[in-house]
């Protein structure tokens, strides 16, 4: 058995750029109504344990998050994030008792400064493209993008075109 250990940075200001995979990265995620409910569970933790999310995304068969925990274990907010949707999904009879909803670990890298957040946020709002779901990032309504154009942070036609290259983003999932 691999000893595997997540970074752990005992500070409320830390920032964590996290990717849950679904099991067999099967795609669960397949209508507005899914994207709705994982948006909802996602918010619904957060505010349960005093998080905040200020950028992310849903996919098919993954999503990607910024969270900042706050006082909160990622740990705790990513298990009870996983568990919840997987107890929504279970009552509407998606998935059978016993059977799988994600990947039993999750990915996270520990932001280090302004620069790296950039990078994360980037390839969070371009992930939709990049995986061929739509030709233009404004085009993928299960995202933040939207609200970081209404900051100014982006053009609404940043994205489109031809393929970014985001520095960093060779761990691509």
């Amino acid at each position: 058995m691999v000893d595997f250990r997540r970074s752990k940075i005992d500070s409320p200001d830390a920032i964590y750029f996290l990717t849950l995979v679904t099991h067999h990265r099967r795609h669960v995620f397949l209508n507005r109504e899914d994207f709705v409910l994982v948006w909802r569970v996602m918010d619904r933790v957060a505010k349960r344990f005093d998080a905040s999310y200020p950028a992310w995304v849903i996919l098919p068969n993954h999503l990607h998050w910024v969270l900042q925990p706050g006082h909160s274990d990622y740990s705790r907010i990513v298990f009870s994030f996983k568990r919840a949707v997987g107890f929504e999904l279970k009552k509407q009879n998606r998935i059978r008792q016993g059977q799988k909803l994600w990947q039993d670990r999750f990915w996270e890298h520990t932001i280090r400064d302004e620069k790296d957040l950039g990078r994360c946020v980037d390839y969070i709002h371009y992930n939709p493209v990049k995986h061929g779901l739509v030709g233009s990032t404004a085009d993928w309504p299960y995202s933040s993008f939207r609200t970081f154009v209404g900051k100014g942070v982006y053009s609404p036609d940043w994205g489109d075109g031809d393929e970014l290259k985001i520095p960093g983003s060779e761990w691509d999932l």
